[in-house]
């Protein structure tokens, strides 16, 4: 399991997805996750979520799980297919 901490989630969702340029993992997800997620991303298309991603992409206020961001990070070629952990930054505790 690779563990990411938010500061790197942040970094790879900034420069994958430059239409996101101020995105905090931690003010997207605190409060309607439990911490630490774990997550098996494959990088594949998921029909009933894909629709509410990329409204989240064009600015559309959508809730989007962080596995959402992640399998789409891993679509996009910024994270390999595996088992993931994410965990709060020291900073952001």
């Amino acid at each position: 399991m690779k563990i990411i901490q938010t500061l790197e989630l942040e970094r790879l969702v900034r420069t994958t997805f430059p239409q996101k340029a101020v995105f905090s993992a931690v003010a997207e997800f605190d409060g309607k996750i439990s911490w630490p997620i774990v997550a098996f991303v494959h990088g594949g298309p998921d029909p009933f979520l894909d629709r509410d991603f990329d409204a989240w992409l064009a600015g559309a206020p959508n809730f989007v799980s962080a596995y959402q961001v992640m399998n789409d990070l891993c679509r996009a070629g910024a994270l390999a297919p595996g088992e993931y952990g994410l965990t709060r930054s020291p900073a952001a505790i």
